[in-house]
């Protein structure tokens, strides 16, 4: 096992702290669509989850840009290029964009399929898109727990965690 599996496994439930507070923050325009009948369209709900998906991946980038998020840097992680450099913005938005935006909004859609009448008939998109979700959290778990930790996007995006 990786070294740095327990720190970067509670790196990320700590920023997933925050991801949630994002997603929270969304209440009052679930509130004002459902007011409005917008809740009825599923094409209205899988945008409005999206954005917190994007702002969650967009302030993990920026982040990371710098060197970790706050639940790394509260680990004493750092994420930096295989030469120890800085991540650059393509790098590192790539890397979030594979860790949290898909599994995340892949999540939504599973649940928004299921709200639409998906879980009394199961419907093939459906259970593919539930397969996916778990498949890719699932790689990026593995990932971070073998011996060399580096994740499926981290090798995409040419990073790694160290610690710092």
């Amino acid at each position: 096992m990786n070294p740095l599996a327990r720190r970067r496994i509670v790196a990320y439930a700590l920023d997933a702290t925050g991801y949630v507070g994002i997603a929270a923050a969304m209440i009052p325009l679930g509130l004002l669509a459902r007011r409005a009948g917008w809740g009825d369209s599923q094409a209205f709900v899988i945008s409005a989850s999206a954005v917190p998906v994007l702002l969650a991946t967009a302030i993990a980038t920026r982040a990371e840009i710098r060197g970790g998020t706050w639940g790394k840097r509260r680990q004493a992680l750092r994420v930096a290029a295989p030469d120890g450099a800085a991540l650059s913005l393509g790098p590192a938005l790539a890397r979030n964009v594979l860790k949290i935006a898909i599994p995340w909004h892949l999540g939504h859609l599973v649940a928004i399929e299921g709200a639409f009448g998906g879980f009394d008939e199961p419907r093939p998109t459906l259970v593919v898109t539930t397969v996916a979700t778990y498949l890719i959290i699932g790689v990026g778990l593995w990932g971070v727990l073998r011996r060399s930790g580096v994740t499926a996007y981290d090798a995409v995006a040419g990073s790694r965690v160290r610690p710092g």
